[in-house]
C-alpha cells in the first residue's frame, strides 16, 4: 500500500483528521533511527495506536472494500499533453477525487499512472463489510457524477471486496506496507475488463439476484445493466460474470 508518508501527506493536504495527521513523527520508512529501519518503522506505526499496530504488525486479516478508479482512455485523449501538462491535469484530478474518497472515510492504497486505489475498512475505517460496503457505493457513485460533470475527468470504477493481509516486508531494501490477497489481484483484472463511465462489479451468478441489488434499490438516476460473462483469458478470477452499474443523467 501506499508509503505511510505519502499517506500522512495526502491526509495534511486535504484535510482528513486521521492518526497519521495527529501524529508528529515522520513516517519516511527510508530513514532510520539509530541505524536500525526495522524500530524506526516499528515506533512510527505505534506512534498511530493499537490499531494500525494490530493490522500492520501483526498482518491480521481485514475484510475491506476496494476501489479502483480510472481515468477513461487518458492516453488516446490526452496524448497531445507533455510532461508539465500531465502533471498539471492529474493535480486537478486528485484535488477532485481525493477530498470524495475522503469525505467517506476511505484512504488512499496507490496512485497508479491515472488510477487510485483506495480501500474503506479497517484500520481506517471502523466499520464492517456490509456497512463499507455501502459507503464505498456511495462514494463511488459521487466519483462518476462528479467527474462525468467535468468531461476531462470523466471516470470508470472497478468495485470489489474480500479479505485481505496487511504486510510489512522485513527487507530494508523494500521499505513499504503493503496489501496481500486474492481480492487484489482480483480487482486488477476487473479493472482491465471495466467499462468506462461504470461502476463495474463481479457477480456470481447469471441473474439478478445478486449483492448489488440491495444497494441499488429505489434508485431512479443508477441502473445495474446486464451481467455479462467474464472473459476466458482473465487469469486467476474465479468469477465467471461482471455487472455494471449506469448513472443516467
Amino acid at each position: 500500500m501506499a508509503n505511510l508518508e505519502l499517506i500522512k501527506k495526502l491526509n495534511l493536504k486535504y484535510n482528513k483528521p486521521t492518526a497519521f495527521t495527529r501524529s508528529t513523527k515522520s513516517f519516511s520508512l527510508n530513514e532510520s533511527f539509530n541505524g536500525n529501519i526495522q524500530l524506526a518503522i516499528q515506533n512510527n506505526i505505534s506512534s498511530l495506536g493499537s490499531n494500525y499496530t494490530t493490522y500492520f504488525e501483526q498482518g491480521k486479516t481485514a475484510e475491506v472494500v476496494l476501489l479502483f478508479i480510472d481515468v477513461c482512455n487518458f492516453s488516446t485523449r490526452f496524448s497531445n499533453l507533455d510532461g508539465n501538462g500531465i502533471s498539471q491535469y492529474f493535480d486537478e484530478y486528485y484535488d477532485l477525487v481525493i477530498p470524495i474518497i475522503y469525505e467517506f472515510g476511505g484512504e488512499i492504497d496507490k496512485i497508479i499512472g491515472d488510477g487510485i486505489i483506495c480501500v474503506f475498512g479497517q484500520p481506517f475505517l471502523a466499520k464492517n463489510l456490509n456497512d463499507c460496503i455501502s459507503i464505498a457505493d456511495k462514494c463511488a457513485k459521487k466519483i462518476i457524477v462528479e467527474t462525468k460533470k467535468r468531461d476531462k475527468f470523466k471516470s470508470k470504477i472497478a468495485f470489489h471486496f474480500g479479505k485481505i493481509n496487511y504486510f510489512k516486508n522485513k527487507s530494508i531494501f523494500y521499505n513499504e506496507l503493503t496489501i496481500v490477497g486474492k481480492p487484489l489481484t482480483e480487482l486488477f483484472r476487473l479493472e482491465s475488463i471495466s467499462e468506462n463511465e461504470k461502476i463495474n462489479y463481479f457477480v456470481n451468478s447469471d441473474y439478478y439476484d445478486n449483492w448489488n441489488d440491495e444497494i441499488n434499490q429505489n434508485s431512479l438516476v443508477w441502473t445495474l445493466e446486464k451481467i455479462q460473462s467474464v472473459p476466458l483469458n482473465l487469469k486467476g478470477v474465479d468469477y465467471k460474470y461482471f455487472q455494471t452499474n449506469k448513472y443516467y443523467i
